[in-house]
Order: structure tokens, then sequence, then C-alpha cells
């Protein structure tokens, strides 16, 4: 006859027998008495119900699960009250001793993937002081009045494409670009402004405001999380829609001032912030990155961490297709796992797409240009591995076998060694400048001069910040490069005058007129090469320092 021996009951943390709510965490009510209850521990918000709420107050460590259940009476027995005390200590929201109350964020905080924020502004009593001013600042008139004028301003713009036209294809002399600059950081921190005060006009408190290199680009930001705590989703949404709205507005009136001046200056700067303004706005709409529109997207569909968890299934989903295995979801919704793909896909589209923009500037600015080029190749690679990482462990998590892991990942790298080989067009960024001995192709000295023989097509275009329109075709001609010094501007889409000036490698050209305007940028072709050759001259060639 054999013993049968039951399990040992499984352990109670000696915290939760007499739990105790975690040290600074805080019971928030609904606004207006309307919504979800939340309970609050630093950063992170989570919603509870009225009944768990009534819990949560209770927990002051002298009380046991009993004592609890008898004081809340109703429907909470001691054995939900368990229930509920080990779901809080599983969300680390009860005190165990050793978890520290959450600091209050640090002035200079550094915001995975790569996002620096440094806080100017810590909004109290005064911002909430101002709640009646937000609520007929923002009210349904002002916000129609608003929308049209938005409308009416890409009406301008479009009544004035121009001089738009001109304003994006031409290099802005030095006091417009630092005007346009300041201009654009004043419309940004209004932009952080109109959150905050969109969410202090529903009741909200903004935590933190203050400035950040997002991507490398200066710009401000307001810490908005406590819109969680606001109880209608379209509230929520009209927050991170707030700022997108401020900045479009500025736009639009901006590109109305500049409709009845003549060319000039001031009109070259409206235009110019209006375009820039607009565009921004629009790229803060995108709902692939952690920007507004991301903000709205996940309110709307109140999901929390919406794109967290879509880019988990979209990555699952992709193991499931490459390697098999079983997979959890973490939503339900088909939708999301396209959506999930989107997410995984854009930032790399996007920094490639900016780093491929400026690149042609980046090679004409030596080690300058090696560090930000290295910068944003870096990053690229970094999110590649990291992706390839989180795949690995996705189907590792799922125990597919490792026959099949291998067959498919020596697949995937054969694959890719012979993409490296797929013929693609190389080009090499140049300016062209014009002067009484004719109009001449112009490189920084450097290895890129190299590669420049007679007889290869030169596309001449604008030297502008925003577009390079192609302004002629010519030739490079056969008298021998000879080395020369031209103005630092040349290469740059600002004006900095003629002071300082850039030792340069001149080759001839062969053209049939003279271009207009006289200087500009430039694009030789070499002609189709391996894919890695390409990269390599490229990406490696243009900063070598011999």
């Amino acid at each position: 006859m054999s013993a049968v021996t039951s399990p040992p009951p499984p352990t109670v943390p000696a915290h939760t027998r007499r739990p105790r709510l975690a040290p600074s965490a805080e019971v928030h009510s609904p606004a207006d008495g309307q919504g979800d209850w939340v309970l609050q521990h630093g950063a992170r918000y989570v919603r509870i119900t009225e009944h768990v709420a009534d819990l949560v107050q209770e927990l002051d460590g002298e009380r046991d699960h009993e004592t609890l259940a008898a004081r809340l009476g109703g429907a909470w027995s001691t054995e939900r009250v368990g229930s509920a005390i080990s779901r809080l200590d599983s969300l680390r929201l009860l005190d165990d001793g050793e978890t520290p109350a959450p600091a209050v964020a640090p002035r200079f905080q550094i915001v995975p993937p790569m996002t620096l924020q440094f806080t100017l502004l810590r909004p109290g009593r005064t911002m909430q002081a101002l709640r009646p001013v937000f609520a007929r600042l923002f009210s349904r008139g002002v916000v129609a009045a608003g929308m049209l004028c938005v409308l009416l301003g890409a009406g301008a713009l479009i009544a004035q494409r121009d001089a738009v036209a001109v304003t994006l294809n031409s290099p802005l002399s030095a006091v417009s670009f630092t005007g346009v600059l300041v201009a654009l950081l004043l419309g940004v921190s209004l932009h952080e402004l109109g959150h905050a005060a969109v969410l202090i006009r529903y009741g909200g408190r903004p935590s933190r405001i203050g400035v950040m290199l997002f991507y490398l680009m200066p710009a401000f930001f307001c810490d908005v999380s406590d819109a969680w705590r606001l109880p209608d989703r379209r509230q929520r949404v009209h927050t991170a829609l707030a700022g997108p709205a401020v900045q479009t507005s500025l736009a639009a009136a901006s590109a109305l001032a500049a409709w009845p001046l003549a060319d000039g200056t001031a009109k070259t700067c409206l235009l110019f912030f209006a375009v820039t303004s607009y565009g921004t706005a629009l790229l803060n709409l995108t709902p692939f990155i952690k920007l507004d529109g991301y903000i709205a997207l996940m309110s709307h569909v109140d999901v929390p961490y919406l794109r967290d968890r879509a880019m988990s299934d979209a990555r699952r989903a992709l193991a499931r297709f490459l390697f098999g295995g079983t997979y959890q979801r973490e939503l339900p919704t088909r939708w999301t796992v396209v959506y999930g793909f989107a997410c995984l896909a854009f930032p790399v589209y996007f920094l490639s797409t900016a780093l491929q923009t400026w690149l042609d500037t980046l090679q004409r600015v030596g080690w300058v240009g090696l560090l930000l080029a290295a910068s944003g190749l870096s990053y690229i690679v970094w999110m590649l591995v990291r992706g390839a990482l989180r795949l690995s462990a996705e189907v590792k998590a799922a125990g597919v076998r490792r026959v099949r892991a291998r067959a498919v990942c020596a697949t995937l790298a054969a694959a890719g060694c012979a993409a490296l080989f797929l013929p693609v067009q190389q080009t090499v960024a140049a300016a062209y400048v014009t002067d009484a001995s004719g109009t001449r192709l112009v490189l920084p000295q450097g290895s890129s001069a190299e590669l420049i023989h007679a007889g290869q097509r030169v596309t001449l275009k604008t030297n502008g910040l925003v577009l390079q329109d192609d302004v002629a075709t010519a030739r490079v001609g056969s008298a021998p490069a000879a080395r020369t010094e031209v103005p630092v501007s040349t290469y740059f889409p600002v004006d900095l005058g003629s002071a300082v000036g850039m030792d340069s490698t001149a080759f001839s050209l062969d053209l049939d007129r003279t271009p207009t305007p006289a200087t500009g940028t430039a694009e030789v072709e070499l002609g189709d090469v391996p894919l890695w050759k390409s990269l390599h001259r490229t990406y490696v060639l243009p900063f070598l320092p011999f």
C-alpha cells in the first residue's frame, strides 16, 4: 500500500498577511465623479474599480484579510480579499519593506530608446488656477474657428505655391535661418503648453514640462500621463491632439500673414515657418512612434501599452510564419498585428529616409558628418539587432525545434549575403559653383574625389533646406582636377557668406548653358555597382581622413 503525500500549501509572503499600500501610492477618485478610479505609484497609473479602491484605502498594515473582509462587508469575502491582495502584490503596489518609494523624476532623464529630457518646469497651483481660462480658450467655438483657420492657412500656401517652391529650394541667410529656428522652438513650446492647457481644462495635472533631444532633434515635451485619470476617452484624445492643433494654428497664421507681403526676408521666413510647422504637426500625428498620434489612437481604443503589445503580437506572428511554434496573443484583434508590423518598420524607415535625405550634406562636413552619420547608422543597426534578439527570444519560448530554427536562420543569412551583390545605382554628393572661369564641380578634399572621372553624368540641383530640384545636367570635363577654396556655404543650405573658406577639389564641367542659380548641389552618377560597394562608398569612404 503506497502513501499519498499532499503538496505543501503555497507560501504566503509575510507582507501580504497584513498588507500596507506601497510608499507614495495614491488613490485618485474619478474626475467629475465619472469614470474609473486610478491607483498611482510614481509614473504608473493602474485603473481599479470603486470596490478595489475601498479595499486599497483600508490597507494600513494593521488588518489581516479576515478583518478587511469584515470591515468592507458586502460581496467581500476573505478569499476575495486574498485574491485582490495577491494581484496588487504582483503589480508591486504593496509595501514589502524593500521597494523604495518612487523618487521625484530627476531634471535630467534618459528615456529609451533615443530621447534625452531636461525638466524646466513642474506645473503647480498657478497653472491649475488657470482652468477657467483654459476652458474658455478651448471651447467649441474657439476650436471650430481654429480648424477653419488651419484650412484657410493651407489654402493660402497653395495660393502662394510658387513662392513656397522658391523658399524651399533656396538657401536661407544666416539671419533668416536663426529667426526661423527660434520661431520653430517657440512654436513647439506652445505645442506642449497646448497639451498641458487641455489636460488642466479637463481636471488633470501635467507633471513636467521641459526640453529634450528626440532622435537627435531638439524639441519640447510635456508629461501628460495624468490624462489616464480622465473619465472620458474623448478627453484623453483631445489632450493628445491639442499640441498638433496649436501648431497647425500657428502655421496657418504664418501662411496668412505672408500672403499680402512682397518677396523678401519676412515673406521667406513666414512661409518656411508655415510649411515646417504643418510638416512637424503631421509627423506628430503618425501613430507608429510614440508621438501625439499614437497617444490619441491608444486613448481612442482605450488599450494601455497598445504599441508595445501590438509589436509583440507582430513579432510572434512573424516567428510563427518562419519557425512555427505556439504563441500567446497580447491583443485579440487582427488589426493590431498589422499595426504592430507598421510600428516595427516605421522607425527604421523614418531614420533611414532622414539619413538618406541629409547624407549628401553630411558627406560634405568631414568629421562632424562622420559623427552624425555614424550615430544614425549605429542606431538603425541597434534597432535591427534588438528586433532580431527579441524575435529569437519569442522562438525559444515557443519551443521550436533547433533543426528548423537553424535551417531558417541559414536561409535568411544566405539571402542577406546574396542581396549585398545586387547591382544598384551609385552616386556621389558634390556641389557646383559658377565664377569667371565657368561652372565647376567641387567636393571637399577627401577620398570621394578619387571616384570622379571624365565623362560621368552630373545632375545640378538647387541647394534648399527642404527641396533640391534639378537645374541642369552636365558631364565631367577632361581637364585635370585642381585644388581650390570655396565658401563653406557652398556645401550647406544656409548662406554663411564668403568669409570662411573650405579646401576642395574642383573638376571642369561640360554643359550647354550657365545654370541658374549660379551655386547649388550636384550629384555625380558612377554607374551600377554591387550593393556592398555602394554601402562602402556611401557610408565609409567619404568620411575617411586619408
